[in-house]
């Protein structure tokens, strides 16, 4: 198998975790966003991208990604950790606020994963805390009757809490990456 490397950025610790299980399965080193910088990713003939999700955009992927060329766009496979229901409409937000900003027509094939992390109320502090309760508020005045269990089940993940970190979530992460690092596409 070819070599690999994970990249992440996480806050509260559900991104790295992911990341930690993806190296550990594949063979190769989990790094932190801000140690990035001194890799050279030329070296690794396949780059994962993990960032947590606030809003609808993965944290720092922009930043991550802002002298990527071509070369490096066709070997990245990204995903963004929240608690929002990894729904179809959910994938295409992110992506849209994430991928779609820097490959608008995804002409390097990137592939995009949606993973449940976990969030603590008792944990968020300072500005996340805000945005957070402007968002249970949110949620519910701007859902239509067909949203409205959705946005209900998001309130209550908020106000409660949740985890929905499981090791098996990456399972279609790792068979991405070993079909496209073995060759075939």
């Amino acid at each position: 198998m070819k070599k690999p490397i994970v990249i992440y950025s996480s806050k509260r610790g559900s991104t790295k975790q992911y990341a930690e299980w993806i190296a550990e399965e594949l063979s190769c080193e989990a790094v932190s966003f801000e140690e990035s910088y001194n890799i050279n990713l030329y070296e690794y003939d396949f780059i994962i991208y993990g960032g947590w999700i606030r809003g609808s955009g993965i944290v720092d992927f922009d930043k991550f990604t802002q002298s990527f060329d071509d070369e490096l766009l066709k070997r990245l496979i990204v995903f963004g950790v929240g608690i929002a229901n990894p729904s179809a409409e959910n994938y295409m937000q992110v992506w849209s606020f994430s991928i779609g900003k820097i490959d608008s027509r995804n002409e390097h094939k990137i592939i995009l994963y949606l993973l449940e992390g976990t969030y603590d109320p008792g944990k968020v502090t300072g500005l996340d805390k805000f945005l957070m309760f402007i968002m249970k508020k949110v949620l519910i005045s701007g859902s239509t009757k067909d949203s409205m269990e959705q946005a209900r089940k998001m309130q209550d993940r908020i106000e409660r809490g949740i985890d929905l970190v499981k090791r098996e979530n990456i399972d279609g992460i790792l068979k991405d990456t070993r079909k496209i690092l073995n060759g075939a596409k």
